[in-house]
């Protein structure tokens, strides 16, 4: 019997509704129920296990620590960032355990002898897309107007991510989820590939039938993106793609989902924003915001395809749950998409928007087409289970 801890302070700390919250949540719901003892690492002011209602059929024990403010974003935050990272887990330390599973890399793990340490890495896209993310004081003082500051936060972000990313370097493992993953870890960490493993991620699936009641409220087909709006989803090539499209005299429909797109007024994105404003068809643009598991698959069912721009995926999850829900995919090529799609979606060059409107014209155009992505999309997406995921992450415990 092995004692095997998870942190779960990354479902107290706003996460739970987001992609990390939702992996969290379906390791724990596939948990085997054996002579493993399960110990959740949790901050002291609930049980997130029973605040979000998690089906589980093992058993487990919290193990509580004193509750502390991860809402961080400013130079005199460096103290309470390095404080997170090196915390020295000690409440955890008379329960001996054999392996501490860390999901979320700011948060730490333990150094002490005696514990296995494993982090799940997901990607490294503040590295990857630095400009972005992790600008540099020289480009900060080039393009910004109150240059100082920008200088100074430009330091910020990069004395917090190497703290961050020095947790990866004091893990044992690392378990990636996907190659392209991995790939990055090596490049642009330094880290060894036997410290790395790849175990791809699967669909988060609903029990619950699809819900078409929002879906049947458009009348004309329409295309469909959910996710986030951050620099790399380039939420404009999907407008400048279903710009093309509507000229060249298709009547569709545009609807984005996700907490971020609630209505084109508290969009953050600039740049997706604007693209939107400037549209001659925005009044066929529909902002739905959050929406319910039975929702998102009724309107995956009912969709001409799913429409995703992003420049760097870790795993490209949202392809494959477009495919799980029978819906065809038009992406980018790039980064662990290919290792999610397969040859199931419509890959096309990355930022070519052109090429995006082009396949989704032909969709419109051929039927039998997409009826055949449907079927090779759902195909790939059996490749991808939680149950193959979960024994694969035991056997490294």
């Amino acid at each position: 019997m092995k004692t095997i801890c998870f942190d779960l302070r990354a479902l107290q700390i706003g996460h739970q509704n987001r992609g990390i919250g939702m992996y969290i949540i379906s390791v724990l719901e596939h948990l085997p129920k054996n002579e493993d003892k399960y110990l959740f690492y949790c901050f002291d002011k609930n049980n997130p296990v029973k605040d979000l209602g998690v089906k589980m059929s093992a058993s487990y024990e919290i193990v509580q620590t004193k509750t502390r403010n991860t809402i961080l974003g400013s130079p005199k935050d460096l103290l309470t960032i390095y404080k997170l990272v090196h915390h020295a887990f000690k409440p955890l330390r008379a329960y001996k355990p054999d392996t501490f599973v860390q999901f979320d890399f700011t948060l730490g793990v333990p150094h002490w002898n005696g514990v296995h340490t494993i982090v799940i890495g997901y990607d490294l896209i503040p590295l990857i897309m630095n400009n972005d993310y992790i600008p540099s004081a020289s480009f900060a003082w080039k393009h910004s107007t109150n240059k100082l500051r920008s200088v100074i936060r430009a330091w910020y972000y990069k004395a917090k991510y190497y703290l961050y990313y020095n947790v990866y370097k004091r893990a044992d493992m690392i378990a990636c989820i996907s190659e392209a993953t991995a790939k990055s870890f090596q490049e642009l960490l330094h880290i060894s590939r036997n410290r790395l493993t790849v175990i791809p991620l699967a669909p988060v699936t609903t029990e619950s039938l699809p819900n078409y009641d929002l879906a049947n409220k458009f009348s004309k087909p329409y295309i469909f993106y959910i996710g986030g709006t951050d620099a790399r989803k380039h939420i404009e090539d999907i407008i400048r793609a279903y710009n093309i499209v509507r000229g060249r005299g298709h009547d569709i429909s545009l609807l984005l989902a996700g907490y971020e797109l609630k209505s084109l007024g508290e969009m953050t994105d600039v740049i997706g924003k604007s693209a939107i404003q400037k549209s001659p068809y925005r009044q066929d643009i529909h902002f739905l915001g959050f929406i319910t598991d039975a929702e998102k698959m009724g309107l995956y069912n009912k969709a001409l395809a799913f429409v995703f721009t992003s420049f760097y995926e870790g795993f490209g999850l949202p392809v494959v749950e477009a495919m799980a829900a029978s819906c065809p995919v038009i992406t980018y090529n790039n980064s662990s998409i290919p290792e999610a799609a397969g040859s199931a979606a419509l890959l096309v060059e990355t930022g070519n928007y052109s090429a995006i409107a082009t396949q989704i014209t032909l969709l419109l155009s051929d039927p039998k087409l997409r009826s055949q992505l449907i079927g090779r999309g759902r195909n790939q997406a059996t490749i991808f289970s939680w149950d193959s995921y979960i024994t694969t992450l035991l056997g490294l415990l």
